[in-house]
Formats: structure tokens, sequence, C-alpha cells
């Protein structure tokens, strides 16, 4: 999903602002930190978008730790702090990252500053910025902003169609469509300029792969004004004979590593038996009998269209077929892509992801989200959520409810929860069934580990209360719920002792939650996707897979009635917010979970663990039908 920031240039360096020297009162060796550039320059930017942030390093060049106090951004809404945090203390050769952007709040020139303050250092380091807002006559609307799809049987598609019209006096460009499976997009394929007065139209498919209800949206991106989405609900039949229900566009194939996609069908009776009618697989893989499209891609990148039938086993025998497509990409350098799905340790039994383990067991513990290998809440815990959803509303700087108030729900995490909810927030800001009093808040932070987080003293808390919730013109009293994304790195050992660390974490960033946001309901945890293309030790496979089950832990924690957890008055203290999972995005790499949701080495950037432009579409895409249709968010999430 392309990101409302918009185009971004590479910050311009410049030589080093200072390198201090600091005696120490018992040494003499030197202390020494750099702060880079000296100065940044934005690119124009028009008034309502913003910028990429240019990164400010501090780096401690010296050999004792180092401590950056805190530091200052002036004017405060234009040059605002994208991530970094203060207090941090910074061992030899550790850096520090202030990321900045460019908010234009009029058509004029800006100049600003951030200023960093050194522990022991008189003067404060500054680094200067310039940039200049501009405006245009463009405006832009789309028609219509709400696609409801009547009940489509399954292997069968249907269309609507979209309108986005020019109804200002300068042109703009449709830069992008993005959306989520089973959604698509047809008659829209690369950047499109409209004119004042014209009109450019596309069509917007719904292709549902399961008999159930589905809700998301498509993002329609704009290169000098703020983005349109369009809101989409649909829901699937059960077809009256054999179809074939794989979505029509596979998951992508990575060049030179391995592949693994299984069709699926629906109806008929089985055994069933799948052919290639016609077209040709990119080479390198080929189709079994059984459905399963397997190999290693040997050939070029590019778009394979192939016609697939499927053949049951009743007499006479009925057939289906379908026209499916498998786009084939680059090799992600640095990733190791070949590692399509896990095991668990010491057999060759797949990893299962836990909503569908249920009541199975890893290693000996039992999955589902829930106690009792439950994928829903317990009655308790669901009627308790359900009630502060029911009682959430508007509020003033106090807190106190107030009809013309607001409300926010913000994102708590790592680099990774900040790039999912990067995709998720434009497009949902735009979504025409969000509340009117709703704010989105990106609160998550780059560089941090779920240790940031744990002390109420940490930093990363006041750049919440300092930075992002004043940049909406909010308070503290005003954070309602929270979804959280909060992994503790470099793990080690074996289930359940290597998990402890992050469970500890969890429970003592709740319960910062709680100290910080005093009207802060209701909580959300979601646990990280597939980790097995990651080169490095931040977050590999078993330990994403885990920290699902840390999470499952927690929860059951608080729904046992443990008071480092307790939400419930009546039971003492009240130490945390209420506890529910969030969207669930564990999935076994190219092994398809029951939902059909795969992760693929296209959904990743070359370290193998944070989301490339793909995965954070698709995560995004999951945490936008979870807002929108579980029965603890609805009532407060969606517009009346």
């Amino acid at each position: 999903m392309t990101n409302r920031i918009s185009r971004s240039t590479s910050p311009r360096r410049f030589p080093l602002l200072c390198a201090f020297a600091i005696l120490g009162a018992a040494s003499a060796a030197a202390q020494t930190f750099t702060v880079t550039p000296s100065s940044i320059t934005y690119p124009k930017e028009n008034v309502g978008l913003q910028s990429a942030c240019q990164p400010v390093v501090v780096t401690n060049t010296g050999t004792t730790n180092l401590t950056v106090t805190s530091f200052t951004l002036t004017p405060f809404m234009v040059f605002q702090l994208q991530y970094g945090y203060a207090p941090k203390t910074l061992i030899p050769k550790q850096t520090s990252t202030y990321c900045i952007k460019f908010v234009p709040q009029a058509a004029q020139a800006y100049t600003g500053q951030i200023s960093i303050t050194i522990a022991g250092v008189s003067n404060p380091a500054v680094v200067t910025f310039t940039g200049t807002g501009t405006t245009t006559t463009a405006t832009a609307s789309v028609t219509p902003n709400t696609l409801t799809f009547a009940p489509q049987p399954l292997g069968t598609t249907t269309s609507q169609t979209v309108t986005v019209m020019n109804t200002g006096h300068a042109a703009f460009h449709l830069s992008s469509v993005t959306d989520e499976p089973p959604f698509s997009v047809s008659g829209f394929t690369t950047s499109v300029a409209i004119q004042p007065g014209k009109s450019f139209s596309f069509q917007i498919n719904f292709t549902p792969t399961q008999a159930v209800q589905y809700t998301n949206s498509a993002y329609l991106a704009l290169d000098v004004i703020p983005g349109l989405s369009v809101s989409l609900l649909g829901s699937g039949s059960t077809p009256s004979g054999l179809a074939i229900t794989s979505f029509p566009t596979l998951p992508s194939v990575t060049q030179k590593a391995s592949y693994l996609a299984n069709l699926v069908a629906s109806g008929g009776t089985a055994p069933l038996t799948w052919s290639l009618v016609s077209g040709a697989l990119p080479a390198g893989l080929t189709l079994s009998p059984s459905g399963s499209i397997t190999g290693t891609s040997t050939g070029g990148v590019g778009i394979f269209p192939v016609t697939v039938q499927v053949k049951d086993s009743a007499v006479p025998p009925k057939t289906a077929t379908a026209t499916l497509t498998l786009p084939v990409a680059a090799y992600v350098t640095g990733a190791k892509c070949n590692n399509i799905s896990w095991n668990v340790a010491n057999t060759t039994n797949p990893l299962v992801a836990l909503p569908d383990l249920g009541t199975g067991t890893y290693l000996g513990y039992e999955g589902g989200l829930y106690p009792n290998g439950q994928n829903t809440p317990p009655a308790s815990q669901l009627a308790a959520a359900m009630s502060y959803a029911q009682n959430i509303g508007p509020l003033n700087a106090s807190g106190q409810s107030d009809p013309n108030g607001s409300y926010a729900l913000m994102s708590v995490g790592v680099s990774i929860t900040r790039t999912i909810w990067d995709e998720f927030g434009p497009m949902e800001v735009a979504d025409p069934a969000l509340h009117s009093h709703l704010v989105l808040v990106n609160a998550a932070i780059d560089g941090t580990n779920s240790p940031d987080w744990t002390s109420p003293s940490a930093g990363t808390w006041l750049t919440i209360t300092n930075y992002y919730l004043p940049y909406q013109n909010l308070t503290a009293n005003q954070v309602v719920a929270a979804w959280i994304m909060m992994p503790h790195s470099n793990q080690n050992g074996v289930y359940p002792n290597d998990m402890q660390n992050q469970e500890n974490d969890l429970i003592a960033v709740l319960q910062n939650l709680h100290t910080f946001f005093p009207n802060l309901q209701l909580a959300y945890v979601s646990s990280l996707h597939y980790g097995g293309y990651q080169p490095s030790k931040s977050y590999p496979e078993p330990y994403t897979y885990e920290f699902g089950l840390a999470v499952q832990n927690v929860i059951a924690d608080q729904v046992n009635g443990n008071p480092a957890l307790n939400n419930n008055p009546a039971n003492g203290p009240v130490m945390a917010p209420l506890l529910l999972w969030g969207p669930y995005m564990w999935e076994n790499g190219l092994l398809p979970r029951s939902d059909g949701l795969t992760w693929g080495c296209q959904d990743v950037t070359s370290d193998g663990l944070h989301p490339s432009a793909g995965g954070r579409n698709k995560a995004a895409g999951l945490l936008t039908t979870f807002f929108k249709s579980d029965p603890t968010t609805t009532p407060w999430y969606l517009h009346p």
C-alpha cells in the first residue's frame, strides 16, 4: 500500500557538526560524539502532505557511555518527529537516530531546528532545517466511496466501477490503487494524470475464496493532495457445484528460490485431480495432480498466466477450469528466500498457526488464541470488552465526555509496528466508514526493542506524550485503545523458557499503558509475521511463532486473575487495560493457513524481517479487516 508520505529525496550530507571532548571526573579518557548532518533542506511540499523523514544521527565516538538527555524541535508542528526518543544512553560506537519530517502548515518558507542536549555538555547540538510549503488548487472525489458486493459464489468474480473526479483547478495524478484479496483492481496499471473537470474510472473486483464476510478498504494514492479510500464489503457463498476457489493471483514466485502454492477447489467428489490446460508455468515449477505448484524458479521475472483444470471422481466426472496468474520477481538479496516454511524442531511436522492448531499442541502446549484452545475470548472477557466498547465516546482534553471531543486508537511497538501502521493509518483516515471522532495515532518507534518500553521512565513514553499526541491535538487522557506489536529480539533457548522475557516485557508495557493513559480501555496485541527469511538472529523462527504463545499466555494470565494484569476494580487495583488479540499475523511462509494467508519472500525487505511494500499492505489489510469487523471494535471504530 502506498504511504501518504509524499515524494522523498535522500538527505543532504554535510561535514560533521561537532566533536565535543568531555573529561570525566575520574578518567582522562575523551568522551566524544558527532551529530550529522549539520543542516537539512527539504524539498517543497504541499500543505496537507508531509515529506519523507530525514535522519539526524547522534554517534558516540568516545570510549565511555554517553547520554542524550533531551531534544526539542521548532517550529513544533512544522518539523515533526517520526521516530527517536530521549533520554537514551549510548555505549561506545552506538548511534541514536531522530528522523524528522517536514509538515508545512501554510504556503511559505520555514526555518527550524532540532536541539539535542547531551549529559555533561553545556551547549546543545543544533541541526537546522529549511523547507517551503506550497499549495495546489487540485481537489478530488471518488464515487462511490463505499462498495457492497452481494453474496458471490466461490470461484466467481463480480466487479463494480469506481470513478475518480478532479473537481479542482489543477491536475493531479492517481499514483496507485492498493487493496488486498479477495478484492482486486482492473483497468488501472500505472500512474494516470487527471485534468481539471476530468475523471478516470477503473474496476474493483471481488473474488471470494471462502464462504465468509469480507470487509476492507481500497486506497487511492494521489501525488499532490491526500489520498482517498473506498470502503469495501462483500461475502462469499457456497458454489452449486465443483469450483476452483484459489484467488486468481497466486503468491509471488521468487526467482531462483523454492516455491509452493496449493490450489484449492470447493464441491465435487474427492479425490480431485489437477492438470494444466494452457499456458506455461515459470521455468522450474510443476503442477502435481494433487494441486501443488512446487519447484525452484530458474527463469526470468514476469507475469505468467496459466489455465488449470480440476476433475473430481464422480461418474461421470465433473470439471472446472480457471485462469490463474503467477508473478515472478527477483531474488530478495540478503533474505533467505528458500526457507518457505518451518518445522517443529527435530521433526518434519510444519509449525501450525495458533488459530488452526486449536486444542492441538506445540511441544506439549495447547494452541488457540485464548484458553482451552479457543479462538474467541472467554465469555467474561468478551462481556467486559463489549461493555467498554459500547461506552467509548468522544472526550475532551481532560478525559471527560464531550460530544465535540475526540478519542484515539494508537499503535505501540517497534519499527515493524510503525511501518505497518504507516500503511494502515493513511488508508483508514480517508475511509468513509471511520468514526468521525476517532483519531489514529502511530506511536511505534524505530530502533526500539520491547525492553525499551518496560520502564515508566523510558524516553519512549515521553515521545508519545510530548510529540505524537500533541501533533494530533490530543492528550494522554483521550487515548482509549491501543494496538500493540512489541517483540523482544534475540531470544534463545527452548519454549517456554525462551519466552519468559517476552511475557515479562508485555506485562510491563501493559502496566505502563495504564499509567500513562488512564482512559485506555482496550489493548489489542498481535504477534509477528513469519520469520524464516531472516539471515540475522533478531526475530528468527521458531521465536516469531512462539511470540504468539507468549501473547496467548499473557492474555490467559489476565483471564485467570493475575493481579499484575487486573482490569476489574472489584478485584483490587487496576493495573492494565483489558487484553484481547488483535489480528494474528503469523503464517508458515508459503504453506497457507486455513484462511489462505501466506507470507512469501517478496513480502520482506533484504533483512528478511521488515515488511516490503507488499508485506506492509498485507499486514495493513489484516488490521483494517480486524478493526472493521471485530465486535469489540465496531461500536467505536466505525461511523454510526
